[in-house]
């Protein structure tokens, strides 16, 4: 088989394989009546610890891998958060103030779970624990698909207790991760609001 051969065969399989959408948003909201309960909530930073820490990667297809995305996730989610009127949500810049202020720090208050000591520090009733297991942009010369997953769940800082979790995996030819992850924000929002009433 010669090379221009493998590159036509790499080219169809991309032009046949790689449009294919992917979309996949699952809601599981706790029955339980106490979660009605809940008023004021803060998104911390979302773990993106799965991520690939190089930037670019491959060489006939390129993945970049984005940086801050654990960030980035966390601001989107506040954002949608916010336009759904049910919680108060503090806002990313006031957990950061609040957070340096105490010299506490959020990566290790999330790892060790303890909501309790985030609920009263953040003077909320809820937290939202973020986990991203693909963020990326795969790109050649004649394709380009942007991938985002992750699970979010809303925890009872006062007990412990998981009140919802969002898990979405989408991935899109032709666009961009970030504006995908706005997107699938903005999906599974609309879909929570839906469970919770």
């Amino acid at each position: 088989m010669n090379k221009s051969t493998v590159i036509i065969a790499f080219i169809i399989c991309l032009l046949c394989f790689g449009c294919k959408t992917i979309s996949k948003t699952n809601i599981i909201v706790d029955s339980n009546d106490a979660s009605r309960s809940i008023k004021t909530i803060a998104v911390m930073h979302f773990n993106d610890q799965l991520l690939p820490k190089k930037g670019v990667t491959g060489t006939l297809v390129k993945t970049i891998s984005t940086a801050n995305a654990g960030e980035m996730l966390a601001s989107i989610m506040s954002r949608e958060l916010s336009g759904l009127g049910i919680y108060e949500v503090r806002s990313r810049t006031d957990i950061a103030k609040i957070i340096n202020k105490s010299k506490a720090n959020e990566k290790e208050l999330v790892e060790r779970r303890d909501y309790d000591r985030l609920g009263k520090l953040l003077d909320v009733d809820s937290v939202v624990i973020g986990k991203i297991l693909e963020f990326k942009l795969s790109s050649s010369l004649i394709y380009e698909r942007g991938t985002v997953s992750f699970v979010a769940e809303c925890i009872d800082t006062k007990n412990g207790n998981i009140l919802w979790t969002i898990d979405v995996n989408e991935s899109a030819a032709y666009e961009d991760e970030i504006e995908l992850a706005g997107k699938a924000m903005r999906t599974a929002i609309e879909k929570l609001k839906k469970e919770l009433r």
